[in-house]
C-alpha cells in the first residue's frame, strides 16, 4: 500500500511540474505587421498608441484598456465621443508636422502594451519611433498596419493580441463585407475618360493638395475617381501648394474639402463656395462642393483613420449614386454604433452631414 502511495504521489508531482509553468505564464510572443518578434502579458488591461491613426482603431476594439487621447478634442468632437472615454487624459504622441510623445507621461499612464501604426509595413519613420519608444520606455511596442485594406486583417491580429477575438472578428467582418460590396459595384464603373474628375481641397485656402498616389488623397483612388492634381508627391505630411490659375486649368467637376483645425466647421469649404475667385470653376458653378464629415475622426483623411471605411462609401456615393445608391445617414448610424459606440440622434446626423451631401 505505501509503494502504491509513493507511486501516486511521484506521478501527481511530475504532472503538476509540468502544468504549473503553462498556468503561470505571464507574457507570450507575438509576430507584429512588420515581422519583429515582441513579448507582451498575457493579460493586457492597459493600452496605448503613439499616434491617432492607432489611438481611433483602439478605440473601437477596446475602448475600455485605452489609457488616453493624443490631443485634445474640439468641442464639436467631444459631442460624438461616449462616456467615460471623452474624459480620458490627453497623453500626446509622435505624429503630424512636429508632435513629439513625452515619455514620461506616457510611462506614467501604465500601459502593458504600446501600438505603433504606420501607413504601411515598410513605413520607416514609424518603425523607427516604435523601436526608440520600446527601448527608452521598457513597454513592448507591437507595430500594425492602417493599410485600409489591410484593415480586416489587423482587427483580427489585435483582437488576439489584445484578447477581445470576438470583437476582433465583428469589426473585421464589417470592413470585409464593405471592400467587397465596393469592389463589386466598381465593375459598373464607366471608362476612365468619363469618370468624375475632383481637386481636394486642403489648407485654409483650398490651395493645398495631394494627387493621386498620395496616402492622404487614396480614398479618391480607391474608387476610381480622376484626381485633378497634376502635383509632386510629397512624402509624409502631403500638402502641395497650387495656384488659382492650375485650378482654372484643371477645372474639377466635384471638390471635396477639407478640414482644417483652427477653420472650424465649414472654414475650407466657405472659402470654396463664397470666396470670388472659386466662382468659375464648374464644380462651385454647380453646387458640388462637399465638406468631408470629420466628427469626431475625420471619414477622409488626417488622420487616415478606421474612419476611412465609412469615407469609401461616402466618395462612392458622392461620385456615382446611381452605381453607391447608398443611404448615407443609415450608413453613419450603423458604422457610428457598430465601431464609435455611438447611437446618432438626427441632430447628430445633421451636424455630421449638413454640408457633405447633395441638397435635395
Amino acid at each position: 500500500m505505501r509503494l502504491f502511495q509513493l507511486y501516486f504521489f511521484a506521478v501527481w508531482f511530475i504532472v503538476c511540474s509540468f502544468q504549473l509553468p503553462a498556468a503561470e505564464q505571464s507574457t507570450r510572443v507575438v509576430t507584429d505587421a512588420v515581422g519583429r518578434k515582441v513579448t507582451i502579458p498575457t493579460k493586457i488591461n492597459r493600452v496605448y498608441s503613439t499616434g491617432p491613426v492607432g489611438t481611433i482603431l483602439l478605440y473601437t476594439l477596446v475602448p475600455e484598456k485605452l489609457v488616453g487621447w493624443n490631443y485634445k478634442h474640439s468641442e464639436p468632437d467631444v459631442k460624438y465621443i461616449v462616456p467615460p472615454y471623452d474624459k480620458l487624459p490627453v497623453v500626446g504622441g509622435w505624429y503630424g508636422k512636429s508632435n513629439t510623445g513625452n515619455l514620461e507621461e506616457i510611462i506614467n499612464a501604465r500601459p502593458d502594451l504600446i501600438v505603433s501604426v504606420g501607413m504601411t509595413t515598410t513605413d520607416t519613420l514609424s518603425i523607427a519611433t516604435g523601436e526608440q519608444v520600446q527601448m527608452q520606455s521598457g513597454i513592448p511596442v507591437y507595430m500594425a498596419e492602417s493599410d485600409l485594406f489591410k484593415l480586416e486583417q489587423t482587427y483580427r491580429t489585435l483582437g488576439d493580441v489584445l484578447g477581445v477575438p470576438e470583437r476582433g472578428r465583428e469589426l473585421a467582418d464589417y470592413c470585409a463585407q464593405t471592400f467587397q460590396d465596393v469592389q463589386e459595384k466598381m465593375k459598373k464603373l464607366p471608362p476612365r475618360n468619363k469618370r468624375a474628375r475632383v481637386y481636394y481641397a486642403e489648407g485654409f485656402k483650398g490651395l493645398e493638395t495631394d494627387a493621386s498616389g498620395s496616402p492622404h488623397s487614396a480614398l479618391l483612388d480607391w474608387v476610381g475617381a480622376v484626381n485633378v492634381a497634376d502635383t509632386p508627391l510629397l512624402d509624409g505630411y502631403g500638402r502641395a501648394q497650387v495656384s488659382m490659375e492650375q485650378l482654372l486649368r484643371w477645372n474639377p467637376d466635384i471638390i471635396i474639402a477639407g478640414y482644417e483645425i483652427g477653420a472650424g466647421p465649414g472654414g475650407v469649404y466657405n472659402v470654396v463656395k463664397n470666396d470670388p475667385t472659386w466662382q468659375h470653376l464648374a464644380a462651385v458653378k454647380n453646387g458640388k462642393v462637399y465638406e468631408t464629415p470629420q466628427h469626431p475622426f475625420n471619414w477622409f483623411d488626417r488622420p487616415p483613420s478606421v474612419s476611412r471605411v465609412l469615407g469609401v462609401k461616402w466618395v462612392a456615393n458622392l461620385l456615382y449614386p446611381d452605381i453607391f445608391p447608398y443611404d448615407m445617414r443609415h450608413e453613419a448610424s450603423v458604422f457610428y454604433e457598430k465601431f464609435y459606440h455611438k447611437k446618432l440622434t438626427e441632430a447628430e446626423l445633421d451636424g455630421l452631414l449638413n454640408r457633405s451631401l447633395p441638397q435635395k
